[in-house]
């Protein structure tokens, strides 16, 4: 029999004990969850209209670096932030990150000089990582996706690019903040990708839509063979972890390789049906190739899937984030 005296601070240990064990056990359970990642356009939805229980994190986009690279251009009207950012941390916990660049920086559909110009100086890092957490601060946010369209693997910016996410996610993990990127689906382009970059992130966005496809896949828009191709190259050929690679999904048409069609809510509107992948001359994702893709993710161990963008949703029955909330479970 223990002693009451010493009974007390063996029971107090045994708690501690199965305390932290409950602590260790929920933040495996937060690491390893199934991520669902929506970018957000302010012009696409009103913010309070966002669906968050299919969401996990979402993606505020874009802001835009200035001609020279290094600050970042003041978002025109920043309560759309304010507001997404107050909705998800009031509601459910969904973390809000920022997304940096995009296809359309401003220069013109792909033209990335403003990111070469800024992460080839020293200078030009320190002054963009500082304007990044400056307004990482302001807003509250929980993260940033970088969104640079695309380092080059041979080129200098290769590497350059490696300087720049070191120094960005030491900064963001300090405060415990995240940093991912978008990347392209496969092929050369992404070998500008350096394995000592991919391993400063936290996870990669693969953005398995709009590409050459090659061959038959071309006559599709984003494909389920387009997926497991993204997912081939990322882990199996560059060995990103699968639960840092989450797979892309659109939530809109293309009418021909470049010519963007209608948003998958325009074209149930129109009366396509959900579960096919063609209308009109627009190919899209029905449910069908959603939930196979979602499932897709499952089997091969991937952190999750990513959504451009969710504001082109549909809010019954006919919802894609509500196929993928099914397919996951």
């Amino acid at each position: 029999m223990i002693p009451f005296k010493r009974y007390i601070p063996l029971f107090l240990f045994i708690c501690i004990v199965a305390s932290g064990c409950k602590t260790a056990q929920k933040a495996t359970a937060t690491q390893d969850e199934f991520k669902v990642v929506g970018y957000y356009t302010p012009r696409s939805a009103e913010p309070e209209s966002l669906p968050l229980e299919y969401l996990t994190h979402i993606n505020y986009s874009f802001s835009i670096p200035a001609p020279s690279g290094d600050t970042l251009i003041p978002l025109k009207d920043d309560s759309i932030l304010k507001r997404l950012v107050a909705y998800a941390h009031r509601n459910n916990g969904a973390e809000v990150f920022i997304s940096i660049g995009g296809w359309g920086i401003g220069d013109g559909g792909g033209d990335d000089s403003r990111f070469h110009r800024m992460a080839e100086r020293t200078e030009g890092r320190h002054t963009f990582v500082k304007s990044t957490m400056d307004l990482v601060r302001k807003y509250n946010l929980d993260g940033v996706d970088l969104d640079w369209e695309y380092p080059d693997e041979d080129h200098r910016s290769a590497d350059d690019y490696v300087e720049l996410v070191n120094e960005l996610s030491d900064s963001l993990h300090a405060i415990n903040k995240k940093l991912t990127a978008a990347v392209v689906a496969s092929g050369k382009k992404g070998f500008g990708m350096k394995k000592e970059a991919l391993d400063k992130l936290d996870w990669v966005n693969l953005m398995a839509y709009d590409g050459d496809y090659g061959g038959d896949i071309l006559k599709a828009h984003s494909p389920y063979a387009y997926a497991v191709q993204s997912i081939d190259y990322w882990v199996d050929q560059r060995g990103v972890p699968a639960s840092k690679a989450i797979i892309g999904l659109p939530f809109y048409s293309k009418k021909g390789f470049g010519q963007f069609g209608p948003t998958y809510r325009q074209l149930i509107a129109d009366g396509a049906s959900p579960y096919d992948d063609y209308w009109k001359g627009a190919f899209y994702n029905g449910i069908n190739t959603i939930e196979a893709k979602t499932r897709l993710a499952k089997k091969r161990g991937l952190g999750g899937v990513m959504i451009w963008e969710i504001g082109l949703d549909t809010s019954d029955e006919t919802s894609l984030l509500k196929a993928i909330d099914r397919a996951k479970r």
